[in-house]
């Protein structure tokens, strides 16, 4: 798939059956809120191309980059891309939901809103290997909302 310029290699369509084996050796499935597959061309922190999921909203200009972190630690784990989505609440909902154990909230980071062009000048750096909550200079922040004083 081509979308804005991005080549994406979708690895599962929405409403695919999404299996798997956990850290802790049980099976695990998911049926995918929106389809599902990597950048081409691109590096994650894991070393492989960077995860995209492709919403409903091709036409949208809006890219979300979720700093996705370990739901037993909450350390750093990797970029999750949210493209094709009209709102960041349609790009987290859709995100959570593809999920089955329950920590999708655990695994939410920082939420980064940004242009197409915004994300093409980032997916091509070499910081797609560090949370992008910790370097987004001119990105609108997601986060959480924090109790007034």
């Amino acid at each position: 798939m081509n979308l804005h310029g991005l080549d994406i290699k979708i690895e599962h369509n929405k409403g695919d059956l999404r299996t798997g084996i956990g850290a802790n050796g049980k099976r695990w499935q998911t049926r995918m809120a929106a389809a599902y597959g990597a950048l081409k061309g691109t590096r994650a922190k894991d070393g492989e191309q960077v995860d995209a999921y492709v919403g409903p909203d091709k036409a949208s200009k809006k890219v979300f980059v979720i700093d996705q972190l370990k739901a037993e630690t909450g350390a750093y784990d990797e970029a999750k891309v949210m493209l094709g989505f009209p709102s960041k609440d349609a790009a987290v909902m859709a995100y959570a939901k593809s999920f089955s154990d329950g920590k999708a909230k655990d695994r939410i980071g920082a939420v980064n809103e940004m242009t197409v062009d915004q994300f093409k000048r980032w997916v091509t750096s070499s910081d797609t290997k560090k949370p992008l909550g910790h370097q987004a200079k001119g990105y609108a922040a997601g986060g959480a909302v924090m109790p007034l004083i």
